[in-house]
């Protein structure tokens, strides 16, 4: 299985009148991610499924994916995953599906803790700017330590 992790796109600053799972993506975010889903291409030639936290930047950097994909039918809103979400809270969410090429549209800095948990023993100290995306393959299921990160690309390389 190979599981992308996708960091929402660059979002409005935090202020106090407006709640954080209410934040939305800025307009250079969403040009961003549309750039960004648009290199990705190159590589990644469809997503089976696209999981997002229901916070309203994490579904519109969904909704971008599943528009530059023409998959907008393959996304999924996953209150398991808002942010704060912990590595086994992923796997519990991700072991619903059978799918090959999950993406999952997430939170710093529980992307790079997921990135650490899932692909080492140890802690690894890792940069995941908005709509980044990185691959996490699995020879078997999705599990702590089993996964192989194959890269992590900032949205800037396209």
């Amino acid at each position: 299985m190979n599981l992308y992790l996708i960091r929402h796109s660059t979002s409005e600053k935090a202020n106090a009148f407006k709640k954080d799972f209410e934040r939305e993506l800025t307009s250079e975010g969403r040009e961003l991610i549309n750039r960004a889903a648009n290199g990705w291409k190159k590589i990644i030639p469809t997503f089976d499924l696209v999981l997002y936290s229901p916070y309203l930047r994490a579904e519109q950097t969904a909704k971008i994916i599943g528009e530059v994909y023409n998959i907008s039918d393959k996304l999924s809103k996953e209150n398991n995953l808002a942010a704060g979400c912990s590595t086994g809270m992923l796997i519990d969410t991700l072991s619903r599906y059978d799918f090959e090429n999950i993406a999952v549209v997430g939170h710093q800095p529980d992307l790079s803790y997921h990135i650490a948990n899932l692909c080492s023993k140890n802690s690894l100290n890792i940069n995941f700017p908005a709509a980044a995306i990185s691959k996490i393959n699995f020879s078997s299921a999705v599990k702590f330590s089993g996964g192989k990160l194959e890269f992590l690309i900032p949205a800037e390389a396209y």
